[in-house]
């Protein structure tokens, strides 16, 4: 990274920077922003984290319309996020999350009720875990800014947990791939009759393995299969059941988004089902 300058000290904690290649970032580590000025360099011992936007947005123009103690708690909620799924979540989070709080206060402020949406519903069950973290996000905004949000913000912030980790380029991408997801897990609860379990980490691996295929597909970045015919067989013999289910999610993927499945994947999805599924059906 280049020499830095502060565009705007946010708080003791956080600046706006911009390089000599004029390119902004928001940075954050403790005493960072104490007593800067507009051009002062920045002290770069004292980063620890540093975020960005995506695409290019002006950040001075986003940043200007979130409060510095939102920016503040929004930190605290991602690292906290990083913490709790053990993995580093990407640098435009921070901007993308503060944004989107700061828009939820002042909805609440002007008396604004969003409408429901059914993803609300939906999302506590297909990201649990992210779930999760969207409803201690709102437990830490009521705590350190006295603001009590609707509950269903909840399942809207688990989405942006949910696309910091994948790396998909937009949050519509994202509820692309939640919609595909939602009618896998539909086909598999259908077929093999059950409710499967969403907080076993069979079920976690399942998710992740099928989010990271969509990404492939979603961005042309499948690999030239390598098709163990042998393996393919011994799988599809060895779960017949969890096969004919790969084989409805392949057609209905074929059929109602044009995505082709090769039998390199099938393999990994049917051991991904049969996985998910026996850990509910262990339950029974």
């Amino acid at each position: 990274m280049s020499i830095l300058s502060i565009v705007k000290s946010l708080n003791n904690n956080l600046v706006l920077a911009v390089n000599d290649n004029d390119e902004e970032f928001v940075l954050f580590g403790k005493g960072i922003g104490f007593k800067k000025k507009k051009n002062d360099l920045v002290d770069e011992s004292l980063i620890t984290k540093t975020f960005l936007s995506k695409d290019n947005q002006n950040m001075v123009a986003i940043i200007e319309n979130i409060q510095p103690d939102v920016l503040d708690v929004t930190e605290k909620i991602v690292s906290y996020a990083e913490k709790e799924l053990n993995k580093k979540l990407n640098a435009s989070l921070l901007i993308a999350l503060a944004d989107h709080i700061q828009c939820a206060i002042d909805r609440q402020k002007q008396g604004i009720d969003l409408p429901e949406n059914t993803m609300q519903w939906e999302i506590p069950f297909l990201y649990a875990k992210e779930y999760e973290l969207g409803k201690s996000a709102l437990e830490k905004i009521q705590l350190e800014l006295d603001v009590l949000l609707p509950p269903s913000e909840a399942a809207f912030m688990a989405l942006h947990f949910v696309n910091a980790q994948d790396g998909v380029e937009t949050m519509d991408e994202t509820i692309f791939i939640t919609k595909i997801l939602k009618s896998i897990v539909k086909s598999i609860q259908t077929l093999f009759n059950v409710s499967l379990k969403k907080d076993s980490l069979n079920y976690s691996r399942f998710v992740t393995h099928i989010r990271y295929f969509m990404n492939r597909q979603l961005h042309n970045q499948t690999q030239q299969s390598n098709e163990n015919e042998k393996l393919f067989d011994i799988i599809k013999e060895q779960y017949p059941k969890s096969y004919a289910c790969s084989l409805v999610i392949k057609e209905m993927l074929q059929s109602d988004y044009g995505l082709e499945v090769s039998n390199d994947e099938l393999v990994y999805l049917i051991i991904h089902i049969e996985r998910v599924v026996s850990d509910t059906q262990a339950l029974d």
